[in-house]
């Protein structure tokens, strides 16, 4: 590691698929190739995240990680992220309205017994939303409010309730009025709330990264990627069981003309968290490593370099380029 910088893997807990490989493909070549791609860009660990679809289709994405996770051979899978489909119709962003539905206490326990599921996007605001809040807290799944017109008020009674991030700030939500601070204002203000960012300089500009890391601060800011399956490939077309979208320049968009998702890595959002907010490196590292860890309940095992911690670790170059990836002590990438 001569002249390197030695860094604790990263962790996405946002992550929907890359090189034409999706979550909701529900098969293990799939979660392989997803695998392989975040350990090229420095992710040793990542939570696969679904898109609202049907009840059979969410549990089959489910089972098959299930029975798949400790199988892939690069990131390790921790468990799942389920974006959507509780979610508000307005604001569903490129999720299909068909597929929004209030929460059905049928569907979520299955969810919560699988023991996979960790982590779940919702808008609390909705019918039975806090009721399915209190439950998934109750069972040990954080609870991140996305996709969501709940007003500042609702925010702050989420984080009654257990919630504890917000799913792509600003993004998919209601936005910020000086007299009525809405989603946005509540999660600005609410200490409890961990905010995920999309870094591409696209779903926000670079100015407003820098004015919502200023005011959460490193510690309760997540980098995620929000990374789709055109992630690492060519721009072009792509459709999944109806849920269609292009890209072009790198920049993924529904035929409505809205954002679907990104096709950002890791690490590029830390070297355009350097960029766009000149903070040092010191302070954008934790919000791809300690920070996403400690929200995720690994603290100690990840995100960290210390003695019992697991072996998760990044070589990077003075300019944040990937030299070597390790997980669990093996090195299992390395920049030729």
């Amino acid at each position: 590691a001569q002249n390197l910088y030695i860094t604790p893997g990263l962790i996405d807990i946002h992550f929907h698929g890359a090189m034409g490989k999706d979550t909701m493909d529900a098969d293990l070549l799939s979660l392989q190739a997803m695998s392989q791609f975040c350990l090229e860009h420095g992710v040793t660990s990542f939570y696969p995240t679904t898109w609202s679809a049907e009840p059979q289709d969410i549990f089959a994405a489910i089972q098959t990680i299930k029975q798949n996770i400790g199988r892939t051979t690069g990131a390790q899978i921790l468990g799942m992220h389920i974006e959507g489909p509780y979610l508000d119709l307005e604001y569903r962003g490129a999720q299909l309205p068909s597929l929004i539905r209030e929460p059905d206490p049928d569907e979520y326990h299955r969810w919560f017994d699988s023991g996979i599921v960790k982590i779940i996007t919702c808008a609390p605001e909705i019918p039975h939303g806090f009721e399915f809040v209190k439950a998934a807290v109750q069972h040990g799944v954080r609870i991140s409010i996305g996709h969501t017109q709940a007003s500042y008020e609702d925010v702050i009674k989420a984080a009654d309730y257990g919630a504890t991030q917000a799913t792509h700030i600003f993004n998919g939500m209601l936005g910020l009025h000086h007299r009525k601070p809405g989603t946005v204002g509540g999660i600005l203000a609410e200490k409890r709330i961990a905010a995920q960012i999309i870094c591409d300089g696209v779903h926000l500009h670079p100015a407003v990264v820098d004015l919502v890391i200023n005011a959460k601060t490193p510690d309760r800011c997540i980098l995620i990627t929000d990374s789709i399956r055109g992630t690492g490939l060519p721009d072009g077309e792509y459709d999944h069981k109806g849920q269609k979208f292009t890209v072009r320049e790198g920049i993924a968009r529904t035929p409505e003309g809205g954002l679907s998702g990104s096709t950002l890595t890791l690490d590029q959002a830390i070297r355009n968290a350097l960029k766009f907010t000149g903070r040092p490196i010191t302070e954008i590292l934790p919000m791809a490593t300690s920070v996403p860890a400690i929200e995720m309940g690994l603290h100690g095992h990840k995100g960290i370099i210390q003695k019992g911690s697991d072996a998760d670790l990044v070589f990077f170059d003075k300019n944040f380029q990937i030299k070597q990836v390790f997980v669990k002590g093996d090195c299992l990438f390395q920049q030729k």
